[in-house]
């Protein structure tokens, strides 16, 4: 572990601090710890703008924590009130420099320091400790980290005009990579263990000999919220960063969830001052396969859905992710220069077109127009309500059946007739004219196989397989 470590000052105006060092992202591998080596006095008036935080550069090599120019460590007598450093110097760097106005050093009184700063706070045993509120702005962004990375150094005496500290990071970071089966927008990623053992709120005791993370406030999951994070491919790598409060999990799992897809990861013994990396490959739940005794199997649910009740997503033909207006100018196979439509097929059913084969994989497709044709022709349909949700139950020559919800369809960036009909699509083109293609159509008890609509209106898909 390469440590790095202050070099001793004539200067009096000056005390120097060592973020961090840089080791492997692996467990049991320390993160590392670094030293305060001198604390002297200024008479510079002390400018304090509310900003702590600092900043971390992750490699192949290890993590490595370096101060950014609005930083500042509180300092702790043990008699009175606590005094803000604020950095001169060093910003971008593993070691800065930073000063205390005013304030006076005395060899009777002991000190401790902790960081990031609390302004507020007046109490050196409650020094506060919170979790919560975790956001990453883009993948494997660092930014956030700071706020949460909290450390402290147990109480010292001056010698010699100087006083020593030993700056511990108090909780571990966490680099968590995810293989996201699908393309489009992450929101958050929330890790759930079968126990409360995640610290969201507690404090630190400056006055301990060993200050540690005293835990007040405990949940069974840690949420990150994330924003700009979308990956354009199926089986891209999210790679997301936080902080939490040491907790041995050895032998447990994680289950990390990304919207309505999840997968589990092996926990640690999660300790302070390190770091660990976590590998989770995520993948759809599958889907429920329904036996009509017809030439297909239809899928329980909608593409984008968990239930056979909900909506799901809605989607232009040949198009795999949603959007928030739909019409020619944005539709994405449409030259809105020329007026030309691009032909992608005669049915997309199964090809890279086709958003149930790559949102679901497998032998998931869109259903062709004969499919369709087929469930309207030899299967009854009831108008009926589920779980609030009206739409149609469908039931097959076999007695089983599917629920199709009433989801309407997208125009422009209103929804319209959701609750009052249906429209799917289709994989199949409409032969007279190739910006139009097939869709399932239902209202109040009955399906339509012969309707079609242009290709830009957002409309539901229920995939089939063989």
């Amino acid at each position: 572990m390469k440590k790095f470590f202050t070099r001793a000052t004539a200067l009096l105006s000056l005390f120097a601090v060592v973020a961090c060092s840089e080791d492997a992202l692996v467990e049991n591998t320390p993160v590392g710890d670094g030293t305060i080596k001198e604390i002297s006095i200024t008479g510079k008036d002390f400018q304090f703008d509310g900003v702590t935080r600092s900043s971390v550069s992750i490699t192949e090599s290890g993590a490595s924590f370096t101060w950014d120019e609005d930083d500042v460590i509180g300092i702790f007598p043990n008699e009175g009130d606590q005094v803000s450093f604020t950095m001169d110097n060093g910003a971008g760097t593993q070691t800065a420099t930073f000063s205390g106005g005013g304030w006076a050093l005395k060899s009777s009184a002991t000190y401790a320091a902790y960081y990031p700063h609390v302004y507020e706070n007046r109490d050196m045993t409650k020094i506060p400790v919170n979790y919560v509120g975790q956001t990453q702005n883009g993948n494997a962004n660092t930014d956030h980290i700071g706020a949460y990375d909290f450390m402290a150094a147990s109480v010292s005496t001056p010698s010699n005009g100087k006083v020593a500290f030993d700056m511990q990071h108090l909780g571990c970071l966490v680099q968590l990579k995810i293989t996201v089966p699908n393309a489009g927008t992450l929101s958050s990623v929330t890790l759930t263990a079968d126990e409360e053992v995640f610290v969201e709120k507690g404090y630190i005791n400056l006055t301990a000999t060993a200050p540690s993370i005293i835990s007040t406030q405990t949940a069974s999951s840690l949420n990150i919220d994330l924003k700009d994070v979308t990956t354009t491919t199926t089986s891209e790598v999210v790679t997301v960063y936080f902080m939490m409060a040491p907790v041995d999990m050895t032998g447990k799992t994680l289950t990390v969830k990304v919207g309505d897809i999840e997968g589990v990861v092996n926990a640690k013994n999660f300790e302070g001052g390190r770091a660990y990396q976590l590998v989770a490959s995520l993948k759809v739940s599958d889907p429920i396969a329904v036996d009509l005794g017809l030439s297909v199997k239809w899928a329980g649910c909608n593409v984008g859905a968990s239930s056979p009740e909900e909506y799901g997503g809605y989607y232009a033909w040949g198009e795999t992710e949603e959007k928030s207006d739909y019409n020619w100018d944005t539709y994405r196979y449409y030259n809105s220069s020329t007026g030309d439509i691009d032909y992608i097929g005669s049915n997309i059913s199964g090809t890279s077109y086709d958003v149930a084969r790559m949102k679901w994989g497998g032998g998931w497709r869109m259903p062709t127009r004969d499919e369709i044709k087929e469930l309207c022709e030899k299967c009854s349909w009831e108008w009926t309500t589920v779980n609030g949700i009206r739409g149609n139950k469908v039931t097959g020559p076999n007695g089983n059946s599917i629920f199709l919800p009433a989801a309407g369809n997208r125009s422009d960036t209103e929804v319209d007739y959701r609750g009052s009909s249906g429209l799917y699509w289709s994989g199949s083109l409409y032969e007279d004219y190739s910006g139009d293609a097939y869709v399932l159509g239902f209202d109040s008890g009955y399906g339509f196989w012969s309707l079609w609509y242009g290709r830009y209106y957002g409309h539901s898909v229920r995939p089939v397989t063989e």
